[in-house]
Order: C-alpha cells, then sequence, then structure tokens
C-alpha cells in the first residue's frame, strides 16, 4: 500500500526518465521512504547531513550510510561545518542542509530530490504559520512538489514530498512491519522549539488537524487560480531579457510585483506586501523616476518599467558611521568545473569548464568598448549589476547580444516562471 501510494505520487511528479535524490535523516519517515524506494529505477543516490549539533551525530550519520547502503543505494555523507549556534539552530540547520545537498544535485544535473514530509508534518506547518500570523496563500501549506523553496541554496531543484498524504503512524507501521530500525531524534522531545509545542498541542485536538487540512486544499486551489491570471497578466504587460531584466508597460497586480521582485533580487526572503503596494502608488505619480525595494530596482523608461537588481549590492552603501561596505567582494567567484550560483541570479562554470565571474560594476576597465555596446539598450544602473567573465585582464560580457554564452544560465526566468506556474511565452 505504501510503495503503491509513493509510486503514484512519483509517477505525477517526477518525468519518467529523470533522476532523483532523496534526503535522508535517519528517522523513522524517511527510513520508510529509503526502503520503500529501493529498487525505483530513477533513484540515483541518497544524501545524508551530518549537522553536527550534539554528540553522537558522526554515529548517527554513519549508521544511516549503512543502511542506505544495503539498500543499495549510492550513499554520500554531507557535513556542515559551523561555529558554536545559539539562535534559530533548526532554521539555520535547516538553510545549511539544503545548501549542501542543492550543491551535489547540480553538480549531477539531479533536479529532483525527495524528502520525508507527512501529513502530520504538514498540519503542524499550517499551525505554525496561522501563529506567525500567515495571509490566505501560506494557509495553501505544502504542496506535493515545489521548486527551490529555499532560496538560492536550491536553485534548479524541486522538492518532492511523496508522503505528504501518509501518517506518520503508517511509516512507523512500515518500519515495523519490515523488521526496519530507525533512530528518533532527541529534539523531537525538546520543548524548546516551536514544532515540538505545536505537535503536542495537535495531538490533544485531533479534529483541529482536519479543518487545518481542508482549508489547505481549499486555499491551494485559489493560489492555482491566483497564479493564473498573474501569469496571464504578465503574458500581456510583460517581457523578460536573457539577463534577467524584467520589462513591465503598465502597472502591475501587486502580486505579480512580488513575484517579480524576488525573482529579481536573486534572493530567498518574504516581501512585506503593504511596501509593494506603497511602490505601486509612487509608480503611479508622474513624479515616478525609480525606486528599490528588497534588493530589486524599479525604474521608469520610456515604454513603462524596468526591474532588476538593486545596483547598491555592488557599489556599496554608506551607513550612519561613513563606511563604505563592498558587496562586490561576494560577487566574485571561480568555478573550477563545477555548477556555481552567482548573487542567486545565475549559474555558470558547470560542464568542467573553469570560469571566473564577478560584477561588471569593479571590471568595466577590463571591458572592450565592442562589448559595451552589446548593452547599449540597458539603463547604466542596471548595467553595473550585471555578471561579466574575467579571463586574466580581459572581461566579457555573458551574451552574444541575444543569447547568454555556454556554460552561463540566468535564474531569473526560471524562477518566475515556476512561481507563476507556466511559461511567461513573451521573451526578448
Amino acid at each position: 500500500m505504501l510503495l503503491e501510494s509513493i509510486n503514484d505520487e512519483i509517477n505525477k511528479l517526477i518525468p519518467n526518465k529523470e533522476k532523483f535524490a532523496i534526503a535522508f535523516s535517519g528517522g523513522g519517515d524517511s527510513t520508510a521512504l529509503v526502503h520503500a524506494l529501493k529498487n525505483h529505477p530513477q533513484s540515483e543516490v541518497v544524501y545524508i547531513v551530518d549537522h553536527d549539533l550534539r554528540n553522537g551525530s558522526f554515529n548517527e550519520a554513519r549508521s544511516a550510510k549503512h543502511f542506505a547502503e544495503s539498500c543499495g543505494y549510492n550513499v554520500e555523507v554531507l557535513k556542515w561545518s559551523h561555529s558554536l549556534l545559539r539562535t534559530a539552530v533548526q532554521e539555520k540547520a535547516r538553510i545549511a542542509r539544503y545548501g549542501l545537498i542543492g550543491d551535489k544535485c547540480r553538480e549531477k544535473g539531479i533536479k529532483y530530490l525527495l524528502t520525508a514530509h507527512n501529513l502530520e508534518d504538514q498540519v503542524e506547518t499550517l499551525m505554525m504559520r496561522y501563529d506567525r500570523k500567515t495571509d490566505w496563500r501560506g494557509a495553501a501549506g505544502m504542496s506535493s512538489i515545489t521548486y527551490a523553496p529555499v532560496w538560492p541554496e536550491l536553485s534548479l531543484i524541486n522538492i518532492v514530498r511523496p508522503l505528504l498524504g501518509v501518517s506518520r503512524q503508517l511509516l512507523r507501521d512500515y518500519n515495523i512491519n519490515n523488521k526496519i530500525k530507525w533512530s528518533e531524534d532527541p529534539s523531537n522531545k525538546d520543548m524548546k522549539y516551536t514544532r515540538i509545542k505545536v505537535r503536542n498541542y495537535l495531538q490533544e485536538r485531533p479534529s483541529l488537524a482536519e479543518l487545518l487540512l481542508q482549508t489547505s486544499k481549499e486555499m491551494k486551489e485559489f493560489v492555482k487560480e491566483e497564479n493564473q491570471i498573474l501569469l496571464e497578466q504578465f503574458r500581456k504587460i510583460g517581457k523578460i531579457d536573457q539577463f534577467g531584466n524584467i520589462y513591465l508597460n503598465e502597472i502591475p497586480y501587486p502580486e505579480l510585483m512580488f513575484h517579480c521582485l524576488r525573482a529579481t533580487s536573486g534572493q530567498g526572503c518574504m516581501i512585506d506586501r503593504s511596501k509593494i503596494k506603497k511602490l505601486l502608488r509612487r509608480m503611479e505619480s508622474i513624479n515616478f523616476q525609480a525606486s528599490t525595494l528588497a534588493g530589486s530596482m524599479v525604474s521608469k523608461i520610456k515604454q513603462g518599467y524596468l526591474i532588476g537588481r538593486d545596483p547598491i549590492v555592488v557599489k556599496g552603501r554608506e551607513d550612519s558611521h561613513h563606511y563604505r561596505k563592498n558587496y562586490s567582494s561576494k560577487l566574485e567567484i571561480t568555478s573550477n568545473g563545477k555548477p556555481q550560483l552567482w548573487d542567486g541570479r545565475f549559474v555558470f562554470g558547470a560542464n568542467g569548464k573553469k570560469m571566473k565571474m564577478a560584477a561588471l560594476y569593479n571590471n568595466q576597465n577590463l571591458l572592450p568598448r565592442e562589448q559595451f555596446k552589446l548593452l547599449k539598450n540597458i539603463p547604466f544602473k542596471f548595467r553595473i549589476s550585471l555578471p561579466v567573465v574575467i579571463d586574466n585582464f580581459n572581461a566579457k560580457i555573458i551574451s552574444d547580444g541575444n543569447n547568454l554564452i555556454p556554460n552561463v544560465l540566468s535564474l531569473v526566468k526560471i524562477r518566475l516562471e515556476s512561481s507563476l506556474g507556466g511559461s511567461l511565452d513573451k521573451t526578448i
């Protein structure tokens, strides 16, 4: 029964020629998932992360590795190196875990990562979101498949949750029936963590879980309907160039602006929607020239509006002590043939090719005049936040004028299409 349920989900969510990886913790849920899929033809590798947060984590990771190998998987244990953590430990560990696994998946060209989130995880997540005063979109909860929910760590990777409709008890029963041992994370009983408090609260109120799940189902339909409306509006008023700059010929709906800002910023943080509404009101003014929000810049142009990366990230900003913080030092990256992320907007350097990318702002003197001509249609303040390829003492933009050069991929269009659930259709 469990195997049939998982296979049905995988068949619906993952193309039959695509390989997938599994994130394995050694806990009861992921143990059942790993065992159930041990003979699946699309399974490529199991990743285990040693978070090194408590004594014995190395032995737990090694035990999980032995189990996965006994099931016939290729297995890699990834260790998180960090200093002493005092706050937001679980969230930092989550981001680090996905960062380590994301790097490996991109290196292997794997686009799908399976996790063992179950039915109770869904209910607990919903309850925690309500506690944080989520809007109606957050009330939709987790989806069976989500593109890069942690950004940019999971760029190009879809998280697949084939157990989202399966109860925790059914997974434990599967393990018991198959005489499989699993480990229990001590933090699952630690009341200092919000999720554990929520778990205990829900156990005493079983009817609440059913109500949350029903609401989630309805909200998912509303999100889908909204995304279709936003997608249709973008196709009508918007286009995107090969660098990930977005052009709009009229003011968009607030939620479309939300998705555009997140995509062009390359960041993963949420954006205060009240600030977006204020931005849109400013854009209606005949005196509007430009404004920045959440890592992106919106500028008035002859044809409408242009949305791109905030140039401050490469120029730096003076704080109250008049100290210039140089962001561009973080935007100079060399790849030795493995995919690297650049500012959450580009992936470069795959297929064994060594490349060095940096911000144009700090390398304008290395760029030949004929290269500048290829950027003539992009306003200067948007050009400087674009990357260039550095080779010795020469720089080259990442496009031949129409398309990106080999071994460079823009993530902006991919991210926006994934957010809206369809092709943007119009490109330039």
